[in-house]
């Protein structure tokens, strides 16, 4: 009797790809914003600047311990914040609107970005 491969799905691996690439994007967004070099980050987090490299273009997939690494020592925040752009501190400090609707469904970001448009009339308008 033949033992059947387990093997992803393909749409599992292309869904995979997906969340890498995501996630890379938002490595390197937050290490913009932040003004750091891929040798400090990698730093903290204690990774080579190849392998940080590696992950923020989307060709590798970090551990787990990696993930959390990345969040809490690369970049002081939650992995929440890093996976999906969501913080529950947003009063404690200002944060940009993008990274408040990241993760968000299509229809919700339009919906706030359209009430911040009105807000913003109503206050010139007000003046």
């Amino acid at each position: 009797m033949e033992r059947a491969h387990l093997r992803s799905p393909p749409m599992a691996k292309g869904a995979a790809r997906i969340v890498q690439h995501r996630l890379g994007a938002r490595m390197q967004a937050l290490r913009a914003d932040r003004d750091l070099t891929q040798e400090v980050v990698a730093d903290r987090i204690g990774i080579s600047q190849k392998y940080l490299s590696e992950l923020e273009r989307g060709q590798k997939s970090p551990s787990w311990e990696t993930l959390v690494a990345i969040a809490h020592k690369g970049f002081d925040i939650k992995l929440a914040s890093l996976m999906f752009g969501i913080d529950e501190d947003i009063g404690a400090e200002a944060k940009q609107l993008s990274d408040v609707l990241a993760g968000r469904p299509k229809e919700a970001r339009y919906d706030v970005l359209r009430a911040v448009e009105l807000l913003l009339r109503a206050g010139e308008v007000s003046k």
